[in-house]
């Protein structure tokens, strides 16, 4: 009896917490909501009537079947059943074989297409031939967001156009041919962000990126990248560009990237396009990754407009790419190192840090230096020393210190200080 009289009051319990989350106001419900994955969301609806509405609301909706067998006709019920004006996101992550087919997707895609979808992530792999999307989905108008990460082969048709789409990731995505890429990328008139990175098995002989709203360009090569990959970019609104790969830009032509005032380059061992080199110089931010060991540095280039060098200090014998870029850029103000590795990835030394003959012109006028990931390793210490000896109008010293006990940071911070003492007291030390 008393058994008896415990669970009903736990029933009471649970049932008082239902009611008192049903009285928050409908947009703090859906935050709740959107919290959970989207399988757990649903489930809410058996809680009561009132809440049998709540998920049908929710401005994101995401399946995922890697990890679980998806039943696609379930996941076409919610979709049909969702009643918010606008999905802002729908993703789904599937896995094609005899239980999941190609059509099923591209009717997904469609009746996802009919929600007014903002952002479209699909992660989908299929290893029979091409893969064709529906019509719908090239036509979209409230598209903004599109995230392709397929293994799969596209063939895109010409009559594409999607007028709202900002932001475009290509995930080892491959295509038909060259054709397809030409025809997805000019159906974007409004395109901001791209990412891109190569399947090794592409079709794609030469990619070609012609879209004058583009701001921001990343591409990533990857080691299986083709020999003969080639790129042609025509993009005047351009203002970033990333590059990484283990591969050379061989086959990288470069037409116009008059308003390009950032670049990063990673893991690139040359770039050979001379057009390319030209618009390097008119830079104001560069950000390299490189190893001398590996990269082929441009001789000769002058970094005009530089103002905020960062070189990465995990890659083999960094400290030689140093004294070549400090005197590569005369107009430096800001100069960044940083390694955001952890301990175990540090790179040992193959050699030593021979400071420059002559003083580089940008050291006399430097305003700022950080180092994010300072070891108190010898070739740092020398490289850390030489440049703050150096300065004579540092406004600002950062160093983030990383793998160093407490007792040695004070010997640390002592040391470096008395470098700047000795040459200037106007300078602000920071140790993080």
């Amino acid at each position: 009896m008393k058994q008896c009289k415990r669970d009903g009051e736990s029933m009471n319990n649970r049932g008082a917490v239902t009611d008192m989350i049903s009285q928050l106001p409908e947009p703090l419900i859906l935050q709740i909501l959107g919290s959970l994955p989207t399988k757990v969301a649903i489930t809410t609806s058996v809680l009561s009537k009132q809440w049998q509405s709540h998920w049908k609301m929710m401005p994101k909706l995401e399946f995922d079947s890697f990890l679980r067998r998806l039943d696609l006709e379930n996941v076409t019920k919610c979709l049909l059943s969702h009643k918010a004006p606008v999905l802002q996101t729908f993703s789904l992550k599937v896995r094609l074989d005899r239980r999941n087919n190609a059509v099923d997707i591209g009717c997904l895609i469609g009746i996802a297409m009919t929600r007014n979808v903002r952002k479209l992530v699909l992660e989908v792999y299929f290893h029979r031939g091409t893969f064709t999307f529906p019509r719908s989905l090239y036509h979209c108008e409230t598209l903004e967001t599109l995230e392709l990460i397929l293994n799969v082969v596209m063939d895109v048709p010409p009559s594409v156009y999607l007028k709202s789409l900002k932001t475009l990731y290509l995930l080892a995505v491959d295509f038909k041919d060259d054709e397809s890429v030409i025809n997805l990328l000019s159906g974007c008139p409004n395109l901001q962000d791209l990412v891109m990175r190569r399947n090794s098995s592409s079709n794609v002989k030469t990619f070609t990126i012609a879209v004058p709203s583009l701001q921001r360009l990343a591409i990533h090569n990857g080691s299986g990248t083709p020999q003969h990959c080639g790129y042609t970019i025509n993009t005047p609104s351009l203002k970033y560009l990333k590059l990484e790969g283990s591969k050379a830009f061989e086959s990288f032509m470069v037409e116009n990237v008059s308003e390009l005032i950032e670049v990063n380059i990673t893991d690139v061992s040359e770039i050979i396009d001379e057009k390319l080199r030209v618009f390097l110089t008119s830079v104001t931010r560069l950000s390299l990754a490189l190893s001398p060991s590996v990269f082929t540095f441009p001789t000769g280039i002058i970094f005009n407009q530089l103002v905020y060098l960062e070189i990465c200090t995990n890659k083999t014998s960094w400290w030689k790419l140093l004294p070549l870029m400090l005197h590569s850029s005369p107009k430096l103000q800001v100069l960044k190192l940083i390694d955001d590795t952890d301990g175990m990835n540090y790179v040992e030394a193959s050699g030593e840090w021979n400071q420059p003959k002559n003083v580089p012109e940008c050291l006399h006028h430097l305003e700022k230096f950080i180092w994010e990931g300072y070891k108190w390793k010898r070739e740092e210490i020398e490289v850390a020393k030489y440049i703050l000896k150096n300065t004579n109008r540092l406004k600002r010293a950062i160093f983030s210190l990383k793998g160093i006990s407490s007792e040695d940071r004070l010997v640390v911070v002592e040391d470096l200080k008395s470098v700047v003492m000795a040459t200037t007291n106007s300078c602000q030390f920071q140790f993080i």
